[in-house]
């Protein structure tokens, strides 16, 4: 059973969802007495590994600021990963997928209000834009989003090798070395986070680029930039460009702030919370969640 707090006009309500594989944690930020009636509701999927909990404090400010809009945030930790069930080395990309099913599932039976939004964090951005075709008229906003999944494995990867520098009594690894490993079928494990091999050749196919949401979907791309070259990297440059002529209507817009998913200590953007806010505000107005 839900334990509900109220933060001022929102209510805040943890609950565990039955997912594919197993009990499913999960926050909903919703309006409480005194803040907007409920209109929609956004479900957040978060980042890999240590990147969700660097991502703790600004999800619930963003959730919160949602729901003080009149649309409740789901946030969902995916099966293997923060307070739901099973172990990292149990995640694969696979019971991803389904447990984003069962999550819109819950929320639609729950609330009665449509999903607005599927909200994607770095490498969960990939999962939101494949998961977008269970929710044809939905919008899709992504924060920082990993490109390459193999890139972005590899640069996970030499964390390992990074915190074997100051040990000279241990073998030197590469990534080649750690990849082989998987290969060969056996977990390799990362700042505490076990890899299967089996989630790790999902990581290994995955790209942003191809899983375009249908023409005419709306979309909103955030990434961090300097204040004095407010711009978007080539990348994102690139999958805009490529997006925008397959008749996907998305935009890009850089937020100035520290690069919270990577700093141990808690860093906040506030800037990211007012152009997501805003811009999601303006597209539950264009479908007639007024």
């Amino acid at each position: 059973m839900a334990v509900r707090q109220h933060v001022g006009p929102i209510l805040v309500e943890p609950s565990f969802i039955e997912g594919a594989s197993g009990r499913l944690f999960s926050v909903l930020h919703r309006p409480g007495e005194g803040a907007p009636a409920l209109r929609g509701v956004v479900l957040c999927l978060q980042g890999f590994n240590e990147e969700l909990n660097r991502c703790r404090s600004m999800v619930t400010l963003q959730a919160q600021a949602f729901a003080g809009q009149g649309l409740a945030t789901l946030v969902l930790d995916l099966f293997g990963t923060g307070d739901s069930e099973g172990e990292h080395d149990d995640a694969r990309w696979e019971l991803w997928q389904a447990d984003v099913k069962r999550a819109l599932q819950h929320l639609q039976g729950k609330l009665q209000v449509p999903v607005v939004a599927l909200w994607g964090i770095r490498l969960a951005a990939i999962l939101a834009a494949q998961m977008k075709s269970e929710l044809p008229d939905a919008q899709l906003l992504l924060w920082q989003p990993v490109l390459d999944g193999k890139m972005h494995l590899t640069q996970f990867l030499r964390v390992r090798m990074a915190a074997q520098l100051d040990r000279p009594d241990l073998p030197k690894e590469t990534t080649q070395s750690m990849r082989a490993q998987l290969a060969q079928g056996e977990s390799v494990e990362v700042g505490g986070y076990a890899l299967h091999p089996q989630f790790t050749r999902a990581l290994d196919g995955l790209k942003l680029a191809n899983h375009p949401p249908a023409p005419g979907a709306r979309v909103l791309l955030l990434e961090q930039a300097s204040a004095d070259k407010p711009e978007l990297s080539l990348p994102n440059q690139g999958l805009l460009s490529a997006w925008q002529q397959a008749g996907v209507r998305i935009e890009g817009q850089a937020f100035v702030g520290p690069a919270f998913w990577q700093v141990h200590e808690r860093a906040l953007a506030p800037d990211l919370i007012e152009k997501s806010t805003a811009w999601l505000s303006g597209a539950a107005h264009e479908v007639g969640l007024a």
